[in-house]
């Protein structure tokens, strides 16, 4: 009987052609859609899964709250705390076995990594991801080496483990155990740091995406830990890790957590006029707790795997409806079936049975394919989204187990609704030749192409909307010259020492316009802050104020606007690194006005030293982070020695690649041995905003996707009822009807059907899009032009979908059409 089934579900394939070559292409492009988007959303949802201790690892966040509970408290949660922490806990509580604390440095972007093998020229390069973590790191995360012993790889001051990539780039494929390495910024100090260890790179599915780890006891944050007054609310830049003992439980920890604040902080955070609170989130979960913003990497948000998913199913959906709409409308070539085989003793059940299966064998032809186009498709995937999926994915059980339920479902939701129709069917009826299509049969049909567009119109709506936004973002003035800035890192001793002779060297070619030094510059983490308060008041009432230290030229070379007041200028000798530019959103913080602000004094304690500062201008508000957040309040200071992270050089030039060649050989000339290292100002900000701009990409991809197997459907809907209608267009064009009369009669009935799709569609893509858009302090109204271009273009589309079939049937021969009756 099965194989009975499947020799009339082939010769059925094989003798409607056109239909089935519709619905296997539109099922194998959904389901390649929604296998991309799963193996994209899986890769999400894997993040440290693999760490051996997973269950037990947790991250010890913060709650920062200021104004201790007041009407004008302000909060903040964040994933970095004070140094103190990590070992006060493990002293305090028996359920914590271990723990470990990671440091990102916050002074240098990028490291310089020096080889010095005795007759080889000199080995240089700058490199980014190394952090700096605690010896009993490893003990807590899974890391897979090649060479060395994790438990004792950081037990030394001036050791090094690096990644594989990072090895075979310093040491080929020879072993890089026990080999030198010279370190340059504030990581290294110059030292030299011996490779104690060498691991796989995990960092594909880590939130830790490090290319090499140094021990905490070096570089500047070695000294700053050992010679520095340590409190528990100041210099929160620790990434702090506990993995507790087995059966711990988290809850009854977290209950303890209120007690050790009052036994260990209470005397800091009441000097400093804050509070906190602690609690813990599973390493597991830290990819997608967007509530921190960042955990060493960048989260992500649960809200934009939730719009791929849906993306997934409903590109899925839309191919299944296709099959259905085919399916039904094709019943009438099928009644007879039925009907003979209803007059030979087939039930009902078989009859389901088979049309059910020849959806499944259908749908199962189009897995195969859709695995192909997968295999085909990753490494563009890949590039679209950022990640390193890799095609043995495919391979996994589970993976593997998953599509094969994809198929499955995918066949019997196809199927279904043709099934129990076509199973209806009364055979006295249809032998008598009295067998229609019902009035519920088009209704369906016509409901479903509704929900169709729906989903396309929607999802047009939504690609416009993300771009306008991305384009919004892109061009909104930021309060400053952000085009034709170079920023050069200074990532040595030696290249700081270098700072003043290289920028004079720079300003000697005319199409230079200004450089100066700065710690941080706008795009980029700026991680020092101030808690700065009133002279009248005591630092209860401190205000967290944003602050860089630069040189002189710094704030002019940017182009800030001045409100009132002065920038920094060698003309005052008086302008120490006492003084203070501020912007507006300062004296809103501290409700100064603008004309009282000049001369204005705030304070700042450090370490039982009250320090005085003095404003001596005000600049026009600007964006120094991404547009996520809204304007903080900001101050600049002047540097009181030349000793900076990057110099910034702004340009004006049509021939970048000129200037920059200048800049390199003048940097040759005085660092021979340190690579030049550059990056545009502009770009660095638009990197704030990756995830937007990979969803945009991924959304208006998809988008396309979904019309196209729409049109499919369409065109096969526009194609059937062209061949149901033949007789009547004969004998309309016999009466004179135009080629123009016979497209509009077949094309209004399908128009009519996207026309009410765009009227629903545009009231749910106008609310979703208004929540996406909350994510960001500074977004745009949804114009209404939006809705009219997406309503027009699915219009337009739809009608030449159907008008090809229409004009077709138009065309043929009036004297054939009649003749074929």
């Amino acid at each position: 009987m099965l194989t009975n089934y499947l020799k009339i579900a082939v010769r059925n394939l094989l003798r409607s052609k056109s239909f089935s070559a519709i619905n296997i292409f539109g099922l194998s492009v959904g389901m390649t859609c929604c296998m991309l988007l799963l193996l994209y959303i899986r890769s999400e949802l894997s993040y440290d899964k693999h760490q051996q201790h997973a269950s037990r690892l947790y991250l010890m966040a913060q709650e920062t709250i200021i104004g201790r509970g007041n009407k004008g408290a302000e909060s903040d949660k964040n994933s970095t705390a004070s140094a103190p922490y990590a070992f006060a806990l493990k002293s305090e509580f028996p359920e914590i076995e271990q723990v470990a604390r990671l440091w990102i440095n916050i002074i240098d972007d990028k490291a310089l990594l020096q080889v010095r093998e005795g007759g080889k020229a000199v080995k240089s390069f700058y490199e980014t991801k190394g952090y700096q973590v605690d010896s009993t790191f490893f003990d807590l995360f899974s890391y897979q080496f090649t060479e060395g012993n994790p438990r004792t790889a950081l037990a030394d001051r001036n050791s090094i483990v690096l990644s594989e990539e990072i090895a075979h780039k310093l040491f080929g494929t020879t072993s890089a155990l026990n080999k030198l390495i010279r370190i340059g910024g504030t990581s290294g100090n110059s030292e030299d740091f011996k490779v104690t260890g060498v691991y796989r790179d995990e960092s594909a599915r880590s939130h830790i995406d490090a290319r090499f780890f140094l021990p905490m006891s070096a570089g500047w944050v070695g000294g700053f830990l050992r010679e520095s007054k340590l409190d528990f609310c100041c210099n929160n830049m620790f990434v702090t890790y506990l993995k507790l003992k087995p059966g711990s439980s988290v809850d009854q920890l977290q209950q303890k957590f209120p007690a050790f604040m009052n036994k260990y902080a209470s005397n800091d955070l009441k000097n400093v006029g804050f509070d906190k609170k602690l609690f813990l989130v599973p390493v597991p979960d830290l990819h997608l707790f967007d509530e921190l913003g960042s955990v060493v990497t960048p989260t992500n948000s649960t809200t934009y795997l939730y719009i791929l998913a849906s993306i997934a199913l409903f590109t899925l959906l839309i191919a299944c409806i296709n099959f259905m709409n085919l399916s039904t409308a094709r019943s009438a070539k099928r009644a007879a079936e039925v009907g003979v085989r209803k007059v030979m003793g087939a039930e009902r059940g078989s009859l389901i049975g088979q049309f059910l299966g020849e959806s499944i064998v259908l749908s199962f032809l189009a897995l195969a394919i859709a695995l192909g186009l997968v295999v085909m498709l990753l490494p563009v995937f890949n590039q679209l989204t950022a990640k390193a999926l890799q095609a043995s994915e495919l391979f996994d059980p589970r993976i593997a187990m998953a599509f094969l339920g994809l198929a499955l479902l995918t066949g019997l939701l196809a199927g279904s609704y043709p099934a129990f129709y076509l199973s209806l069917f009364n055979p006295a009826q249809v032998l008598k030749g009295k067998f229609v299509n019902n009035l519920s049969a088009v209704a369906l049909r016509r409901g479903l192409v509704v929900f169709q567009f729906v989903i396309s119109v929607g999802l047009v709506l939504a690609t416009f909307v993300i771009q306008e936004q991305m384009r919004f973002l892109r061009n909104k003035s930021l309060g400053f010259t952000q085009d034709q800035q170079i920023a050069v890192p200074l990532s040595s001793k030696e290249a700081h020492g270098i700072y003043t002779t290289f920028r004079s060297e720079i300003l000697q070619n005319n199409q230079i316009v200004g450089a100066a030094g700065t710690q941080y510059y706008p795009g980029i983490n700026n991680a020092t802050d101030f808690l700065l308060y009133k002279p009248e008041q005591s630092a209860l009432n401190g205000q967290s104020v944003k602050t860089n230290r630069v040189d002189y030229d710094y704030l002019q070379t940017m182009g800030f606007k001045l409100v009132t007041g002065r920038m920094f200028s060698r003309q005052f000798p008086g302008d120490t690194n006492n003084r203070l530019v501020v912007n507006e959103a300062t004296l809103r913080k501290f409700q100064i006005p603008v004309n009282k602000a000049i001369g204005q004094k705030l304070n700042f304690d450090w370490q039982g030293t009250t320090l005085h500062f003095e404003i001596v201008g005000v600049l026009k508000d600007f964006h120094y982070e991404n547009l996520h957040q809204t304007i903080e309040p900001f101050t600049f200071l002047l540097n009181s020695q030349p000793d900076y992270n990057y110099i910034i050089v702004h340009v004006n030039t049509d021939n970048m690649a000129n200037v920059l060649n200048f800049m390199e050989q003048k940097w040759k000339a005085l660092r021979p041995d340190e690579p030049f290292s550059y990056t545009f100002l502009n770009e660095d900000f638009q990197k704030n905003y990756e995830a937007e701009a990979r969803t945009s990409r991924i959304v208006s991809y998809f988008t396309a996707i979904s019309i196209l197997i729409s049109c499919l459907g369409l065109f096969g809907l526009a194609a059937f009822a062209a061949q149901q209608r033949t007789k009547e267009i004969g004998v309309r064009k016999v009466l004179g009807a135009s080629v123009m009369n016979i497209v509009l009669l077949l094309s209004k009935d399908f128009l009519r059907l996207v026309v009410i799709a765009i009227l629903i569609a545009s009231p749910i893509a106008w609310w979703a899009m208004n929540k996406w858009l909350q994510n960001f302090a500074y977004k745009i109204t949804i114009p209404w032009w939006i809705f009219v271009v997406a309503g027009l273009l699915a219009t337009a589309i739809a009608f030449i979908t159907v008008s090809f079939q229409s004009i077709r049937a138009a065309l043929m021969n009036p004297v054939k059409s009649l003749r074929s009756e």
